[in-house]
């Protein structure tokens, strides 16, 4: 098995000017705190914002009897306002980081907001996406939770997922002290280990490996459900006590398994509250069959359901 070196990351954290997006912010710098870090903050202005923005203008214009003028050139006044406010709102978000990270980077781009953070990761070539799972919607802002989920359709790159809410983000970094990865015997599930060694490793953090074991999974011939359920779990700890011998030489101060009985989502976030789990690492694909984990099923379902932050890999 082998073990991903963290030795240092490159961040890329989309904000669209929300306090809920913002909450992205304390995990960048937990991980600042362990290795080298370079930040890169984005700002996707859409084009649905600039024609709001105009179409608002016009109206406020027509009210008083006036009216816009040449729309094209009102439109790019416009957007220069909109980068120009963006630019200045990124400047003061990284003034907040400096510091405290390696490197920080600003950039505000036109243009659809999912595809633009995808295209922007891949230029940073081995790079890690942060987002809050969802923002607050409005005239010139984007909603984050649709654009989270297109982002994990799309992008191959790591993905964080802090989940956003309406409580005021405290200042302080979140710890890093117990990761959970949850794993289902597949190939692609197993994808996830590396990255999540090495982040125990640096973080000198324990290791919790789980594997959930439904309670409609087929029954095995000639044993009753009880019994079948018995004989999945004693197969689940073999496999991932195996898993963890292979892991143990790098991985951190220590690593445990569990295997749940109940459905795979909710037992992931049950388990993670129970275990006051610090972070979830979940494949993007496996955890639910041949459809990918993020589309309807397991990494989009803990998402929703956990506060604890979530790493999506693979």
């Amino acid at each position: 098995m082998s073990t991903q070196t963290v030795s240092s990351l490159t961040l890329l954290v989309p904000l669209d000017g929300s306090a809920l997006a913002e909450q992205a912010l304390p995990i960048v710098r937990t991980l600042a705190a362990l290795v080298p870090t370079k930040v890169h903050l984005l700002r996707v202005i859409a084009p649905s914002v600039v024609r709001n923005v105009v179409r608002h203008e016009a109206v406020l214009l027509g009210v008083a009897g006036d009216t816009l003028g040449d729309q094209e050139e009102q439109a790019d006044q416009m957007r220069e306002a909109l980068q120009a406010e963006a630019e200045s709102y990124l400047q003061a978000e990284a003034d907040t980081l400096n510091g405290q990270v390696a490197e920080v980077h600003q950039e505000v781009v036109f243009g659809l907001p999912a595809e633009q953070i995808v295209d922007i990761a891949a230029r940073l070539g081995e790079s890690m996406i942060v987002m809050a799972t969802h923002g607050k919607s409005g005239l010139l802002r984007w909603a984050l939770g649709s654009v989270t989920t297109r982002v994990l359709q799309l992008t191959a790159h790591p993905v964080l997922l802090a989940r956003g809410s309406n409580i005021s983000q405290t200042a302080q970094a979140p710890a890093l002290r117990r990761i959970m990865v949850a794993l289902d015997g597949s190939i692609e599930a197993e994808r996830t280990l590396p990255l999540a060694a090495g982040l125990a490793r640096v973080a000198d953090a324990d290791l919790l490996l789980a594997q959930i074991v439904a309670p409609d999974s087929a029954p095995i011939a000639a044993l009753t459900g009880d019994h079948a359920t018995g004989r999945l779990r004693e197969l689940a700890f073999s496999y991932l006590d195996h898993i963890a011998q292979e892991m143990s030489q790098d991985a951190g101060r220590r690593i445990t398994t569990t295997v749940p009985v109940g459905h795979v989502a909710e037992e992931i976030v049950e388990e993670a509250a129970r275990k006051h789990i610090d972070l979830i690492v979940l494949g993007r694909h496996g955890m639910s069959g041949a459809q990918p984990a993020f589309l309807g099923g397991t990494a989009q379902k803990v998402s929703q359901a956990s506060t604890v932050p979530l790493l999506v890999v693979g």
